[in-house]
C-alpha cells in the first residue's frame, strides 16, 4: 500500500471511529475492504473471463480497450456495492445513520470519484429503487458497459446482491444475518451446499474456496441444474 493510500485509509478509519465510537474500526475497514474488493473482482471475472472461456465471445462485442472497459465495469460494480452495503447496514442498524454510511462508503470505495456528478446521480437513482428493480437496473448497466455479460448465467445476478450483504454482515461481525443470507442464496442455487471443500458455509472476508470459488461461484457451479 502506498503512503498516499495508507494516509487515506487512516482517514477512513478515523471517520468511522469518530462517528460510530467503535473500538474495532481498523479491523472492520480491513474486512469490508477485503470482502468488497474480492466480490468486485470475482464478479468481473464471472462476467468477462468465465464467459470468454466457457461460452466464447462475439468479436463484434469485443471492446476497443479492455483495460478501459474493465475500469468502467468495476466502477459500476462499486456503485452497486455501495448501495447494497448501505441497504443492509441500515436494515440491521450496523451504523447510527445509513445516509452517513452511504457517504462514508462512497469515499472509501471511490476516493476522488466520489464527487463525480454522474456517479452521484447513479447512486441516488439506485437508492430510490426497490431491491429487485435495482438488481435489474444493475444488470442492464453491466450489459451496456460489458456486453459479453449478457451471456453469463442469470442466477449470478440474483446471487450478487446477497453476496455483498453477506460481506457487510461479516465485516460487522453479524454471523447470524450472514448465515441467513447464505440460506437465501442456497434457495436460489442449491448446489452451493454441495461443495466438498467449503459446504457452502460463509467464509471470512477475503477468503475464497479453491474448489467452488465461494463467495461468488465459478461457472460450472452456476450452471448446475440438478
Amino acid at each position: 500500500m502506498s503512503e498516499a493510500e495508507t494516509t487515506r485509509r487512516a482517514k477512513i478509519v478515523n471517520a468511522l471511529e469518530q462517528h460510530e465510537k467503535r473500538a474495532d474500526c481498523q479491523a472492520l475497514v480491513t474486512s469490508l475492504d477485503a470482502g468488497l474488493s474480492m466480490a468486485r473482482d470475482l464478479l468481473y471475472g464471472r462476467l468477462h473471463f468465465d464467459v470468454e472461456e466457457m461460452v466464447g465471445t462475439d468479436s463484434m462485442l469485443m471492446p476497443l480497450s479492455e483495460p478501459k472497459t474493465q475500469r468502467a465495469a468495476k466502477v459500476q460494480i462499486e456503485i452497486f456495492q455501495i448501495v447494497e452495503s448501505t441497504d443492509i447496514a441500515g436494515q440491521q442498524a450496523y451504523v447510527s445513520s445509513a445516509d452517513w454510511y452511504l457517504d462514508w462508503l462512497t469515499q472509501f470505495r471511490l476516493g476522488e470519484m466520489a464527487t463525480n456528478e454522474k456517479i452521484v446521480k447513479e447512486i441516488i437513482a439506485y437508492r430510490a429503487m426497490a431491491a429487485e428493480e435495482r438488481r435489474m437496473a444493475f444488470s442492464d448497466v453491466l450489459m451496456r458497459v460489458l456486453p459479453e455479460s449478457h451471456k453469463a448465467p442469470l442466477v449470478l445476478f440474483k446471487l450478487i446482491p446477497l453476496a455483498i450483504q453477506i460481506t457487510t454482515a461479516v465485516a460487522f461481525r453479524d454471523s447470524a444475518t450472514a448465515d441467513q443470507l447464505r440460506r437465501q442464496q442456497k434457495t436460489i442455487l442449491p448446489a452451493i451446499g454441495d461443495c466438498p471443500a467449503c459446504r457452502g458455509r460463509v467464509l471470512d472476508n477475503g477468503e475464497v474456496c479453491e474448489v467452488c470459488s465461494n463467495p461468488l461461484w465459478a461457472y460450472r457451479w452456476l450452471t448446475v441444474t440438478d
